[in-house]
Formats: C-alpha cells, structure tokens, sequence
C-alpha cells in the first residue's frame, strides 16, 4: 500500500496573535511518517516540510499562511505544485480552527487523505491529551465534530 498521507503536526513555536488580539496556531506539513517520527517541535526539521499558520479571526473568518520551506530543493517540492499545498493549507486551517472552536484545544495532529477526487481531503484529527468536560462522553465529541462538518465550512 502506498502511503498518500500527508501529516500536519501542531508546532506551539509558531503560535501568534493578530493585531486584533486573534489567535494564530503553527503547524508544519511532513510527508512521510518516518519525517513525523524524527520531528522536534520548535527546531528546524531534516527534512522537506513547509511551515504554516492557521487563524481564527473576530469576524469568524479562517485564513491559513504559508510561512516557509525546509530544505526547498528535495524531490518533493518538484513533484508537489503550489497550487495542491494551497487547497491543502485552506483545508486544513478550516478543519484545524473548527476543531479548536467546538473543543476548546488546538489539535496536535492532522492527517490528511487524498480521496479518489483530487480535490478532496479527507483529515484525520488526532488530540495528544484531550481534556473532555464530565458530561461530554468521546461519543458525543464524535456527534458534535461531525455536525460542524469543519472540513466543508469555508
């Protein structure tokens, strides 16, 4: 099986906040899974990765920046054009700040798919430590996230 994924790994070293007092989170992009498991939050990757933020405006507008490359001249970036890492960047801002909205905390992982449409992703959010209040059961976290259909709001 060829691995299509793609891993967005939440990086706290890139946080900021807009002028407007809104908050900004730092992702970095990998492409393999051996370049997640090599990764160091706050230091300069060995590998190909692209650097992003994603943020959540007053006006409730989602807008994702790219911030830089790491290692610009790997394979990867001849093979990957432009236009495919800004429908991912917009994609996985929305998933990422709806995410934050409907739990309160910044996932720390976002593995996005290729569906058989090309444009299409489909993400995977994952949460290293999710702090559920008692009356919110995973169940209902589950119901409440796919009711925003954070992957579709734009």
């Amino acid at each position: 099986m060829s691995d299509n994924r793609l891993f967005l790994l939440y990086d706290a070293s890139f946080d900021e906040m807009d002028a407007e007092g809104c908050p900004g989170f730092g992702y970095v992009l990998l492409f393999s899974a051996d370049d997640v498991e090599q990764f160091q939050p706050g230091e300069n990757p060995e590998c190909a990765a692209v650097s992003m933020l994603f943020t959540d405006h007053a006006d409730g507008s989602i807008s994702g920046d790219l911030l830089g490359w790491a290692h610009v001249d790997a394979a990867i970036f001849q093979d990957y054009p432009l236009g495919q890492f800004l429908v991912l960047m917009e994609q996985a801002a929305q998933v990422a700040i709806n995410a934050y909205r409907q739990v309160g905390q910044v996932p720390d992982k976002l593995v996005a798919v290729n569906l058989p449409d090309d444009e299409l992703l489909q993400f995977d959010v994952q949460f290293n430590d999710l702090q559920l209040t008692e009356q919110q059961t995973e169940q209902q976290l589950a119901q409440q996230l796919m009711l925003g259909r954070p992957y579709l709001d734009s």
